[in-house]
């Protein structure tokens, strides 16, 4: 092991990388997949999942990113193939809180207001949930559901912001 950490060490040229750990993702005939979620602040300045979609990695890719041959997918279809639909729908409560808690978290530690943000996360076989990553400035959603809500929490979030006193620099809508 001494000799793997000085060769870490050695290569890294003294700069310091986050080594994550292996995740063992759910799957869905025999291809992984994660769920991406929107979360905005709504019409009351609270944030708020707009919609959770879901990608499936294309076959023998570990990666389910969509140009790279990964599909855009139903999440509740994968999770309840997966878990069946109790667990499905569990999982997806436990999704949308766990955003909605990120949300607020990522936000107070930037000491920046955010108006929206995508979130990353992986289901492991086990029925666990992983963070990944939060994007401040988040693509468009390809699920024309999810690109609704989006436009309509834009409007609602920023009429709230009209009506609201200046509380800083709001960002990210």
């Amino acid at each position: 092991m001494s000799k793997l950490w000085s060769r870490i060490l050695r290569e890294s040229g003294g700069v310091s990388y986050i080594a994550q750990q292996g995740i063992d993702l759910a799957l869905y005939q025999e291809r992984r997949f994660d769920l991406r979620a929107l979360v905005q602040k709504n019409g009351s300045g609270q944030w708020a999942v707009s919609g959770i979609g879901a990608r499936l990695a294309g076959s023998r890719s570990i990666t389910t990113h969509v140009p790279r041959g990964g599909s855009i997918e139903d999440p509740e279809k994968l999770l309840q193939h997966a878990f069946g639909p109790q667990e499905a729908r569990e999982l997806m409560s436990k999704a949308r809180s766990a955003c909605v808690q990120l949300a607020r978290q990522i936000e107070t530690a930037s000491g920046q207001s955010h108006g929206e943000m995508s979130m990353d996360l992986g289901v492991d076989v086990e029925g666990g949930l992983w963070f990944f990553e939060a994007n401040a400035k988040p693509m468009k959603f390809d699920e024309p559901h999810i690109r609704k809500k989006s436009l309509e929490r834009i409007f609602q979030y920023g009429s709230y912001l009209m009506r609201s006193p200046k509380q800083g620099k709001a960002g990210g809508a």
